[in-house]
């Protein structure tokens, strides 16, 4: 029978040449330059891409603004029977047209990077912020009827986290409902 040596009991001594078990006190120090330099390559990406999807929501939400508002703006004008061209500039518009309630008077007006609207000579509501430029609309006639067919509204907006850009939607509205100049 044979005897299976204890491993408690040493059965030869050390060779004088051969290494301890274990790590160097310079590849630990290696190893952790070298894990610091992975941690920082992978943190400077993960910024870049929050900066990207910060970026990509501000601009987003800014167009969504943009949309509803020029929708809006839209819907109105070419309900609208009339344009008031002695009050109406390139950062104004004064507008007579029909809604659910029937004849109503609509000012949309730029001032500073504000682009307000007013029902009915009531209060001035802010429908769009960081408007980039106040010169939204140009007027446009049909002769031989005297008097604005189209408005062309060009919206220009800086999204507020990267105000180095500048959004712009256009569009052209027919006013269809036009009798201020027919008559």
């Amino acid at each position: 029978m044979r005897r299976t040596p204890s491993p408690f009991r040493r059965t030869s001594a050390p060779d004088a040449g051969s290494r301890s078990a274990g790590f160097s006190l310079i590849e630990l120090a290696i190893t952790c330059a070298l894990l610091l330099l992975v941690v920082g390559v992978i943190l400077s990406s993960l910024e870049e891409v929050m900066k990207a999807e910060a970026y990509t929501a501000d601009r987003s939400s800014s167009l969504d603004s943009m949309r509803l508002t020029l929708n809006r703006m839209t819907r109105e004008l070419r309900q609208a029977s009339s344009v008031n061209e002695t009050t109406s500039t390139p950062s104004r518009i004064e507008f007579d047209t029909y809604g659910p309630e029937g004849t109503r008077h609509v000012v949309y007006d730029v001032s500073g990077t504000a682009l307000t609207r007013s029902i009915d000579s009531g209060p001035a509501v802010n429908v769009l912020v960081g408007v980039a430029s106040s010169s939204v609309f140009t007027y446009v006639t049909a002769p031989p009827v005297p008097g604005a067919q189209w408005v062309r509204i060009s919206l220009a907006m800086r999204p507020s986290r990267t105000p180095d850009t500048v959004l712009i939607l256009d569009s052209e509205v027919n006013l269809r409902n036009r009798t201020g100049a027919l008559t």
